[in-house]
């Protein structure tokens, strides 16, 4: 009996060391399993704000990006604008502007034209102008300068320079247009005045014939007070007689 109990007692013991061994064995697992989600739980959060980082820093960027595109384009208008006032600056310190283009002022007196023999208006004779080919012409005083028995042509013509069409353009005569055939309207030309910069050279086609005398006047702008000598061209209805 007695070794029956000792037997029994042995038994009990050893499988309550087998129990205390898997309790700590599983108290092991559970801890090391607790460890790696922990560390899952770690890396999604380091990966959730490596994220957001990256998407802040590319905000930022995307944002400096576009500070930096407004300042170009205005920094670009800003320049076009101080470009433009300074060409129209020195357009007006330079000369007198027409139809967008600057005036020739050391403009002569054609050569080779037949001068008008009875026209309305005389070389010498002091006119008022009617005309409003440019702004500071109208109602100005003039001299006649020149009277040449030729018609006078109205056209539209395409700048050298590479500028905007210039529309009903007035005028030019037949000496300074090149065009293959008789002198019309609807005829393609290549121009030859020098009136203004840029003219000289210019494709075009005329748009309206005029009846001659044509005029050469000089006179002073009414807006600038400067003087243009010997301006071209005037009809003889743009002309009005001082009494």
């Amino acid at each position: 009996m007695k070794k029956r109990n000792i037997m029994t007692s042995l038994s009990v013991a050893a499988l309550s060391l087998s129990l205390l061994s898997g309790v700590a064995v599983s108290a092991d697992s559970m801890g090391h399993m607790h460890d790696m989600s922990s560390m899952k739980m770690e890396k999604k959060t380091t990966k959730k704000s490596t994220k957001k980082s990256t998407k802040k820093s590319s905000m930022k960027m995307a944002k400096k990006s576009a500070k930096k595109t407004t300042v170009k384009k205005s920094t670009m208008k800003m320049t076009k604008k101080s470009s433009n006032k300074m060409n129209m600056k020195h357009s007006m310190m330079s000369g007198m502007m027409m139809d967008g283009l600057e005036m020739n002022m050391n403009s002569k007196l054609p050569k080779g034209l037949k001068k008008a023999t009875h026209a309305k208006f005389h070389v010498g004779q002091k006119v008022t102008l009617k005309a409003k080919h440019m702004e500071g012409m109208y109602n100005a005083k003039a001299t006649v300068a020149g009277v040449y028995k030729t018609d006078l042509y109205e056209i539209d013509f395409m700048p050298t320079n590479g500028g905007k069409m210039v529309k009903n353009h007035k005028w030019v005569v037949s000496s300074e247009l090149k065009a293959k055939g008789a002198l019309k309207a609807g005829k393609k030309v290549t121009v030859l005045a020098d009136h203004m910069y840029d003219m000289k050279g210019a494709k075009g086609k005329i748009v309206k014939v005029h009846k001659g005398p044509a005029y050469v006047v000089t006179f002073k702008d009414t807006k600038t007070k400067m003087v243009m000598k010997n301006h071209k061209w005037l009809t003889q209805q743009e002309l009005k007689a001082i009494k």
